[in-house]
């Protein structure tokens, strides 16, 4: 008949912990007030224009798109003449851009 195996057996694949266990609690709480510190010195908000500019670029892409198609209904050619339906990839671009800059906008 097979012997059973005790809990301290069947956990023998968990690799075992040396060390002083008061010192590696004392260095994972250094090692995360330094990362609290670190971050908390290297947050700056970002400055008013990068807002301005942020939000201008995506409203300036959605007029760009209004535009042509409230011009083209009307069937006057702008914003630019004579690239048609690349107007639409325009305005999607200059907002995009805005879009973009929102990854970098800190409060």
């Amino acid at each position: 008949m097979p012997e059973k195996k005790s809990a301290a057996d069947k956990d023998s694949s968990a690799p075992e912990k040396i060390g002083n266990p008061a010192r590696r609690a004392e260095a994972t709480a250094a090692r995360d007030r330094r990362r609290k510190e670190a971050t908390a010195k290297d947050f700056k908000p970002v400055p008013t224009w990068y807002k301005v500019l942020m939000f201008g670029l995506m409203i300036v892409g959605l007029l760009w798109i209004v535009t042509f198609y409230v011009a083209n209904m009307v069937g006057v050619d702008v914003p630019i003449p004579g690239i048609g339906n690349w107007n639409i990839l325009v305005g999607f671009g200059i907002a995009l851009v805005g879009f973009i800059m929102m990854m970098g906008w800190r409060d």
